[in-house]
């Protein structure tokens, strides 16, 4: 009986072993198909063998792989062969664009994902393309030349297959860019068909012209390497710079020929090999993908080629490694599968007690290995562990600056709506105004003050990271935006006399985009123009598509000013400000390129200085490039109306002198000091009918200004070119000759950390724009109070207060006692102050000090120092201090002489005064 149970029980587990074989071996694998156009080159078989690479770590996918001998019908047929063998998707290089193009958008209507590499098709109906920007690659190969062609020279171009995309995009792009070269000079074209064979003829049957040429720029090194044999052969052809594409490693391939001298340079392009198997993958398991997959490019040259055939030799050898460690693997899955077997066998028969044993000491072995195995891989995740947190370490140092650039920014959106209130506020208070002009003046007020909320709320969400900008795209008549976009700058453009045009030739009337997120970039850029545009120029805005008609290309030229080759390089760089380093924040640009980058398109810019500029955006047409979640499928419309009345940006305020003096006879002076016209302007026209005017653009006049004719109060600004501010508070404050002078601060930033800073700098008042004037008026008034009666407080019997008063005092007589007054309070408490003293404080000498006085004050400066002490000691008494603390805190030697003294002055000892202050 137990041996029929046995027996039971050995079929039973057999039965579930071989079922559970059974079932992992009827699991379909997922079919990837690449069709090559041609595969005899060496670039092609790094492409193959980079795919196969990345494929080794995904032993579920099944690879079919057909090379079409660089016939357009027989790739054609490949195809057709691979829809028959069920593929879950399509990896195509096509041999020309136009023949191959049918085929492939066959396959996309068949739901089947397609991959397009190195070459496109003429459609643009694929799931994702994956290549080198060959426009980019024939640019690069120009700037290249001109920077080792310094002299006007002649170049030969040895093009591709004609037809091929890659080969009209790399002429067109050497083409375009060597324009911008004046001295470079094209001088012949031939095509080598892609071969080194080809190339050979095509130059043995045009020698002639390559006598007197200065370089040959072949589109892949195949081709350069047979215009070198050919050159070589022929005692008339002169020696040139060869420049070739590709720079593959290995025997007869480009990096060889470079480091043997033979080639001058080549241009990396990347075969995309694993970029492609990457992009498949996510596309077969659902995961998200970039559709444009444009891989860089770089110049190899001497300088650099022997670093990357290393890199290369590094890479083949981590891949041998790779496939050592692969076949390992697979032989022990072999062993794995082939003991399994026999177990199924072995478990139905009468020795299965001495299989299981045999068996269970095997899987006890493998077990403590694989248990080292997971030892090893957890330290590798421990390690990218550690690197995840630097990354994310990195995020936020960025994310923190990208945060505190939102509260510096607020003073250049302060300012303006300072410039908007206050005068609006001041208008709204005339007697006398029309009813609907007061409900304009207050609806403008209350959108105002709503910005301004808005402002802060922006600054606020940057400050906690609680919101990330996201695309809510739509379908616009791109004419009518357009039209939209220029009407707005209209007023200003008259005003400046710069003609703007738009014009649209292209048969794209729809075009997928967040208007309000395009109008930023479109005004930032326009603005730009605007503002770099002379008098009588012109802005020219045309679309135009690309050779595949996938994307529309929207270019704002203009001939102003240009951009220096210096700045152009970092023009789209965050916060830099290269350009025009006064004149905005430097994330204008970067902001536009953010945009446009979330629309998935790409911004470019050309420019030459003196003669202009040109921004080019290319948008992808039609909306599959976009997701669900980027697509807003309820837009609202459009206005007909023009929304903008003026545009501000680049409506510059006249030129005049920043640094003024309004004199009109007033008591008291006021100096100014802010960067901004406006602010000056304002404070000017309203202060200027109740006191003298000092104004300066910048701590460092200020200083100047101050040093001369110490004013009665300061105004400044904080955040200025050069020093700030706090600086000019701090040095003002730390000189004897101004210290006494009150000073208020304006400032955008409305936080307690600027508040305590403008404390400890000792400004006098701290106001935050936008300020309401009557606020800032009366409190100048009151500071300029207080510190009158303070020095009245404390003033001798000779009345200085009278003197500087009285109109008929020159302002230069009115510094002086005011700088007199300031030096000997601050040192009243000193015993030893001498005449010597103040003269070297005042930077006057002794004999200048005393006629000074004396002409002002009818005194000598001793008698001035004794009634100050007396004067300021009578104060104390009636404040309660003893006769010690008092001689002490007024600079007499003894009480004996204090009181001898005061007696003298007044009639009265000091007791006698105390107990009966109103004898004096």
């Amino acid at each position: 009986m137990p041996t029929k149970k046995l027996w039971i029980l050995c079929i039973l587990i057999s039965f579930i072993s071989l079922s559970g074989c059974h079932k992992k071996s009827s699991s379909k694998k997922l079919r990837i198909a690449f069709s090559q156009c041609i595969g005899s080159d060496a670039w092609r078989e790094t492409m193959l063998k980079e795919m196969k690479r990345e494929l080794s770590f995904h032993p579920h996918i099944e690879f079919l792989y057909t090379d079409a001998g660089g016939d357009n019908q027989k790739q054609i047929e490949q195809v057709r062969e691979f829809l028959k063998q069920d593929i879950d998707l399509l990896i195509i290089s096509p041999n020309e664009a136009e023949p191959l193009t049918p085929i492939v958008d066959s396959v996309f209507r068949q739901n089947i994902p397609v991959i397009v590499t190195d070459r496109k098709t003429s459609s643009g109906l694929y799931n994702a393309y994956v290549g080198a920007d060959n426009h980019a690659i024939g640019a690069l190969a120009a700037q290249y030349l001109s920077n080792h062609l310094q002299v006007p020279s002649k170049i030969v171009l040895v093009t591709g297959l004609p037809g091929t995309s890659a080969s009209v995009e790399r002429e067109k792009g050497f083409r375009e860019a060597v324009k911008e070269y004046p001295h470079l000079q094209i001088k012949k074209t031939i095509s080598g068909q892609w071969l080194k064979t080809s190339t050979i003829g095509e130059i043995q049957a045009n020698i002639s012209d390559f006598q007197n040429v200065d370089a040959i720029f072949a589109f892949n090194d195949q081709m350069a390497m047979g215009a070198i044999q050919s050159l070589k052969t022929n005692p008339k052809a002169s020696s040139q710079l060869i420049v070739g594409v590709d720079a593959l490693p290995g025997g007869g391939n480009g990096l060889e020929e470079i480091l043997n001298g033979q080639m001058t340079a080549s241009l990396l392009y990347p075969t995309g090999g694993a970029e492609s198997i990457k992009t498949a993958l996510a596309i077969l398991y659902k995961q998200s993908y970039q559709r444009e997959n444009l891989l860089n490019t770089a110049v190899v040259d001497k300088t650099n080629a022997s670093l990357l055939n290393l890199q290369y030799q590094k890479i083949d050898d981590q891949q041998n490694d790779i496939d050592r460690q692969q076949q390992l693997l697979d032989d022990q899955q072999r062993i794995y599968n082939s003991q399994k077997t026999t177990l199924n066998v072995l478990i139905v028969s009468l020795v299965l007690a001495v299989v299981f044993g045999g068996i269970a000491i095997i899987a006890l072995k493998s077990n403590w290995e694989k248990n080292k195995h997971l030892e090893l891989q957890n330290n590798e995740i421990v390690q990218q562990q550690n690197q995840l947190i630097q990354m994310s370490n990195q995020i936020k140092e960025s994310s923190d600056a990208r945060s505190n650039f939102f509260t510096n920014i607020s003073h250049e959106f302060k300012t303006p709506l300072t410039l908007i209130i206050t005068p609006l506020e001041d208008l709204m208070y005339q007697d006398g105004l029309p009813k609907e002009t007061v409900h304009q003046m207050e609806r403008m007020k209350r959108n105002a003050e709503k910005l301004l909320k808005l402002v802060n709320e922006l600054i606020d969400i940057q400050r906690f990271s609680k919101e990330k900008l996201s695309l809510q795209a739509s379908p616009h008549d791109l004419n009518k935006f357009m039209s939209r976009i220029v009407q707005s700058f209209k007023p200003l453009s008259i005003k400046k006399k710069i003609a703007i045009t738009y014009s649209n030739p292209t048969s794209v009337q729809l075009l997928w985009f967040d208007s309000n997120l395009m109008e930023k970039v479109f005004d930032n850029i326009i603005s730009n123009a605007l503002k770099f545009t002379d008098k009588h120029g012109r802005i020219d805005i045309r679309t135009e598509l690309n050779q595949f008609g996938d994307h529309l290309l929207i270019r704002i030229i203009d001939n102003g000013k240009g951009i220096s080759r210096e700045h152009i390089d970092h023009i789209f760089d965050p916060f830099y400000q290269g350009v025009r380093s006064h004149e905005g924040s430097g994330i204008g640009l970067a902001l536009a390129k953010e945009i446009v980058t979330m629309h998935h398109g790409q911004i470019t810019v050309s420019s030459k200085e003196n003669e202009g500029t040109s921004f080019t955006l290319r948008l992808p047409v039609g909306d599959q490039h976009l997701t669900d979640e980027e697509k807003d499928l309820s837009p609202l419309p459009m206005p007909a109306e023009v929304l903008k009345s003026n545009i501000i940006l680049g409506d510059e305020p006249p030129e005049i002198d920043r640094c003024l003096v309004i004199h009109k006879g007033h008591v008291h002076s006021i100096l100014v000091v802010d960067d901004h016209f406006d602010i000056l302007d304002l404070l000017v026209e309203k202060l200027q009918d109740h006191y003298n005017l000092y104004t300066a653009p910048n701590a460092e006049q200020a200083m100047k200004i101050a040093l001369k004719s110490v004013p009665d109060l300061i105004i400044t600004d904080v955040m200025m070119p050069g020093k700030s501010g706090f600086d000019l508070v701090k040095t003002l404050k730390a000189d004897t000759r101004t210290s006494h002078v009150p000073i208020i601060v304006l400032s955008a930033i409305d936080s307690e950390e600027n508040k305590l800073e403008g404390a400890r700098a000792r400004a006098d008042a701290y106001i935050t724009k936008p300020f309401h004037l009557e606020r800032l008026l009366a409190t100048a008034a009151n500071l300029i109070k207080s510190r009158e009666d303070l020095k009245g407080r404390y003033q001798s019997e000779i009345n200085i207060t009278n003197i500087t008063s009285d109109k008929t005092t020159s302002d230069i007589d009115r510094a002086f006692l005011n700088n007199l007054s300031a030096i000997v309070e601050t040192h009243l408490a000193n015993p030893k102050l001498t005449v010597e003293d103040i003269a070297e404080q005042m930077n006057i000498s002794r004999i200048q000090l005393y006629r000074r006085v004396k002409s002002l004050l009818d005194c000598g400066v001793n008698d001035y120092i004794l009634t100050r002490r007396l004067k300021k000691a009578k104060h104390l008494i009636m404040e309660g201090y003893n006769i010690n603390e008092i001689t002490d805190k007024v600079g007499f030697a003894s009480s004996t002489y204090f009181a001898t003294a005061f007696k003298k002055a007044y009639g009265m000892s000091p007791t006698s005064f105390k107990k009966n202050p109103g004898g004096v």
